[in-house]
């Protein structure tokens, strides 16, 4: 499963957890020992801040407008964001 998620996830460089889950057809609960264990390999990260979709790449700023940062490890959930580090063949 993990270089399935890695095959969806890698060219297109992030999506949410649930977009994710809608390309495996199961529930973003289910993506989850996966994702972690990926994030433990070092293969995917998790975005560092909330995202608003307004710019094209992802930030590792705060929140904006006077919003608490994330906790370091933020509880999962649909819309958090999967960020793969690893170079899709396309890119070459």
């Amino acid at each position: 499963m993990h270089d399935q998620i890695m095959e969806v996830l890698t060219p297109r460089r992030m999506m949410t957890v649930g977009n994710l889950a809608l390309q495996f057809e199961i529930k973003p609960e289910e993506l989850d020992i996966h994702l972690k264990e990926l994030d433990a390999a070092g293969r995917i990260r998790y975005a560092l801040s909330k995202c608003n979709g307004v710019c094209s790449s992802c930030s590792t700023c705060s929140t904006s407008a006077g919003e608490e940062p994330l906790e370091e490890n933020p509880a999962i959930d649909p819309t958090t964001i999967v960020i793969s580090l690893e170079i899709s063949g396309s890119d070459h």
